[in-house]
């Protein structure tokens, strides 16, 4: 029997793959698609969500100006695992029913964040581009293996980073607000300061939330103990790092590198200044897109919208 309840995709991700999108038609009559490709936000946001009863969400902000707006809204599907632009207190007071899946994508980041380790390792970044030109010169890397790694946040993506990294037999450090001691001991691995992990680390891997506590919390304190020979990653969210410091301490080369996955403005302005930097490098918030999460995640929000009275 087809479910009739009224249902909004304002998910991109979700509407672009045809493989989700047919199997959610054969279980629902009343599903209404965000098809512009772009990311809903606003007066938009709250014509497309408005007479539904479920909305299927990705990197939409739902904050308290949009969902009170929504009186017909009885549950949120999250598509992804950040919570950072959904007001959650509105939700409960409101019980508005709230289900996301956290760590369904965590191999796709950890290993997104393996190859930008094992890129600057090699440099294969500067040398595609010196081959293309047609400057066949051999500039020698270093190799991954035994090196210092800092690990902020020892969540799902955190843990698993630790597991792709054992054949490599780096020296693993992390650190996190909560209690990880399982995890330190299971894995022979030894919990440091943040600002012992940012001068003594090659390579620093950011895997917290945003939220108000975490905003800029990576700022110039910690950015300014990198080694110059060091390399920042965040494949979490933007804002968590000062961009503006980042710049200064990238642009004297005080730093050695950075490779965001993430920024503050997304997608950042034609004047970024971060983006002029030859030891600067970004990838278009892609972390847990992978063609395997895509449907992982997909499929973890279609049998919940099953499931939901």
């Amino acid at each position: 029997m087809i479910n009739k309840k009224k249902i909004s995709i304002c998910s991109r991700t979700f509407y672009n793959n045809l493989e989700l999108r047919s199997e959610l038609d054969k279980l629902f009559q009343n599903i209404k698609y965000n098809k512009t490709n772009k990311s809903l936000d606003g007066k938009s946001l709250v014509n497309f969500l408005k007479g539904s009863e479920i909305a299927v969400v990705g990197l939409e902000k739902l904050n308290l100006k949009t969902l009170s707006q929504l009186s017909d809204l009885k549950a949120i599907v999250k598509y992804g695992v950040g919570l950072d632009k959904i007001d959650l207190g509105y939700l409960k007071k409101n019980k508005i029913n709230f289900f996301h899946f956290p760590g369904f994508n965590k191999r796709s980041v950890s290993e997104l964040v393996l190859s930008f380790m094992l890129s600057v390792s090699r440099k294969l970044i500067e040398l595609n581009s010196l081959a293309k030109k047609n400057t066949w010169v051999q500039i020698t890397g270093n190799n991954l293996s035994e090196k210092k790694i800092g690990i902020i946040g020892c969540g799902f993506i955190g843990k698993d980073l630790i597991n792709l990294l054992k054949p490599f037999k780096c020296k693993i450090y992390v650190n996190d607000i909560i209690n990880i001691d399982d995890c330190l001991i299971k894995n022979k691995i030894i919990f440091k300061e943040k600002k012992d992990i940012f001068s003594e680390c090659d390579f620093i891997s950011i895997h917290i939330p945003f939220n108000k506590k975490n905003k800029n919390l990576i700022n110039k304190r910690y950015l300014k103990l990198m080694k110059s020979t060091a390399t920042l990653i965040n494949t979490s969210r933007g804002g968590i790092v000062d961009e503006k410091e980042l710049y200064k301490l990238l642009k004297k080369k005080s730093i050695g590198s950075a490779y965001f996955d993430v920024l503050n403005v997304e997608p950042p302005k034609n004047n970024s200044k971060l983006l002029k930097l030859k030891n600067f490098f970004i990838s278009p918030h892609i972390g847990g897109s992978t063609k395997e999460s895509i449907l992982k995640g997909g499929f973890l929000c279609i049998k919940k919208l099953t499931q939901i009275k």
